[in-house]
């Protein structure tokens, strides 16, 4: 089981785990609810974004405790109901952080092959631009 959380660190994989970290909360060595390993997945699919990657992993987050049951035994209570609340809140607030600065756009070629550039077989997929 892997933890990062060095915001100081030199290495900018290891910030950017970090910088997550800071932003779901998930800073505590101790009850960490993600690994590393999660963590990078989550930047990768974003582009290396923080803000992105903290958006994604809350939501996951959100989805794993509203999965589970909350109880109580011998006077300790569980409310995974209200951590996937919190989660979920968190999600939208740094998604709030991510839309304002992002935004989809169009790209048109101009070499004469728009039309082909339409029709073919290349990729689509979301880029992430911090404006």
């Amino acid at each position: 089981m892997a933890f990062t959380y060095d915001l100081g660190s030199s290495n900018a994989a290891s910030l950017r785990i970090s910088k997550v970290r800071l932003l779901i909360p998930d800073n505590d060595s101790t009850a960490y609810d993600l690994e590393d390993a999660e963590i990078t997945y989550f930047l990768t699919e974003t582009g290396n974004n923080v803000v992105a990657g903290a958006v994604k992993a809350c939501n996951w987050l959100a989805r794993k405790y509203a999965k589970k049951a909350s109880f109580s035994a011998d006077g300790l209570t569980m409310h995974y109901g209200e951590r996937a609340r919190l989660f979920a809140e968190r999600a939208r607030e740094l998604e709030t952080e991510v839309s304002g600065g992002m935004s989809a756009v169009t790209l048109s070629r101009s070499d004469g092959y728009s039309e082909a550039a339409t029709d073919s077989d290349y990729e689509s997929r979301i880029v992430y631009v911090k404006v």
